[in-house]
């Protein structure tokens, strides 16, 4: 009796080393560092206004502590290249893309890893013209290796973004010259005494 008492708790042990061993990895990889080049494909579901797509896109995505960060490019017609922000908390990834183009367009995406490396989630875009689209998205990691991201063609920009005010982000606005005062003189006031000067007796 004793034996049997023995062996079923070694049993229910090595059941649970096996089994962690069988999770770990998975566990591993989708909480992981998720520094890497990405592969990132959209769908709209709903669209509203006159919307340009974003497809499908490469990013570069650092990953340090809950901060993401990153860069991104895309478009096989009219390329685009952008940049990338977000979060990483307990297995939950909120990015958000810029577009820079015309117009400049943000996405944002939220989502989790449905399956090791396989990220998984809702997307939303929207551009300063007010149209935009809603739908989901998908991304897998290519390569860890962030060296092998190519942007798109640099082209010079056709339009002036601006923001609220009619302000320009890339205006330089022209500073006054400073204006030179002049020093201001003092007057000095001397007294001098003579023989004949009338002193003031002290009153006793």
């Amino acid at each position: 009796m004793r034996r049997r008492t023995i062996r079923a708790p070694l049993l229910i042990l090595a059941a649970l080393a096996y089994l962690m061993t069988i999770t770990t990895p998975c566990l591993a990889e989708a909480e992981g560092d998720l520094t890497g080049l990405w592969t990132f494909r959209s769908e709209e579901d709903q669209t509203f206004g006159d919307t340009l797509t974003v497809g499908d896109f490469t990013a570069a995505i650092f990953h340090k502590g809950t901060i993401l960060s990153g860069a991104a490019t895309g478009g096989e017609a009219n390329p685009w290249n952008g940049m990338v922000t977000g979060s990483y908390e307990e297995g939950w990834v909120d990015l958000q893309v810029l577009l820079i183009r015309e117009p400049l367009t943000i996405l944002r995406m939220v989502g989790s890893f449905q399956e090791p490396g396989d990220l998984v989630g809702t997307a939303v875009s929207s551009d300063e013209r007010g149209s935009g689209w809603r739908g989901g998205f998908s991304a897998t990691m290519k390569t860890p290796d962030t060296s092998l991201y190519q942007p798109a063609a640099k082209k010079p920009l056709s339009f002036v973004p601006t923001v609220s005010g009619g302000i320009s982000d890339f205006a330089e606005m022209a500073l006054p010259s400073p204006v030179e005062e002049a020093p201001k003189r003092r007057t000095v006031h001397v007294i001098s005494y003579t023989r004949d000067t009338i002193y003031a007796r002290p009153v006793m």
